[in-house]
């Protein structure tokens, strides 16, 4: 079974890029509720026990401090040491962690009513072992959560950089190719998009984006500098599509 590579590795072994691409869309989105928007879908009954695979440094739930309902069981995964420690930060001990794979999963069958892939099920090598994994320690009836991507979502950012390979992620697992993996393991699919875009109006954190992508390979990006200059003086704001959501399903 493959993991993740040393690439993707070295990518998330700290969250620092993760940071510094989180920095833009906290910065300049035009609606800035996604991620009050998200916990409202994934949000379970009280008493749940909920599974969070691939959390990174615990956006979601540093975003809705006050909302966590402390009767809920959370466990968070990451195959990332680094990521955990940065989670841990974060929530302390109002959550469980461990360092995990999705693909293989160290949890009993039927341990959690709810489980969150929060952007991640693009990176996983073997997505069909992970479904199987997730709907293994799902009880049945219980929801899987999938935020990701749209075919076009951050189209004039990835058009400043010739090649740049950021958007094949929408091919492996988006809004429009997702409902149709899940629906091999899962019952009841829907997908829900958020109306969302950037505005930027500083160019420093376009770059620092894009530097941040494993998928980055050191081109020049002075004519991607230049590029945004010149939007955000012509329009007043470098105007970025984003097209974000969350695909869902229930174990049978």
């Amino acid at each position: 079974m493959p993991g993740p590579s040393d690439a993707l590795r070295e990518q998330y072994a700290t969250d620092a890029n993760l940071q510094a691409r989180i920095a833009l869309h906290t910065r300049f989105s035009t609606n800035p509720r996604w991620l009050e928007w998200l916990f409202e879908r994934v949000a379970p009954k009280p008493n749940a026990r909920l599974l969070e695979v691939g959390c990174g440094p615990a956006v979601l739930w540093e975003a809705n401090l006050e909302r966590i309902d402390p009767s809920w069981s959370l466990t968070l995964t990451d195959f990332s040491a680094g990521m955990i420690d940065a989670a841990r930060r974060v929530l302390g001990e109002r959550a469980d962690y461990a360092v995990a794979d999705v693909q293989e999963l160290r949890f009993a069958d039927e341990s959690f009513d709810v489980v969150l892939a929060n952007h991640m099920l693009y990176h996983v090598p073997d997505r069909p072992k992970a479904f199987a994994e997730i709907a293994r320690v799902l009880v049945p009836g219980g929801a899987l959560h999938a935020a990701t991507n749209g075919h076009g979502h951050m189209r004039q950012l990835v058009e400043l950089v010739p090649g740049w390979e950021f958007s094949r992620h929408t091919d492996e697992f988006g809004l429009e190719t997702g409902a149709e993996q899940l629906a091999l393991f899962f019952t009841d699919i829907t997908v829900e998009r958020f109306e969302d875009g950037l505005a930027v109006t500083e160019v420093e954190p376009v770059l620092a984006y894009i530097r941040s992508s494993h998928t980055y390979g050191g081109d020049d990006l002075e004519p991607a500098r230049a590029a945004v200059e010149a939007a955000i003086q012509r329009d007043g704001a470098f105007r970025v599509d984003k097209l974000a959501g969350l695909v869902s399903g229930r174990k049978a």
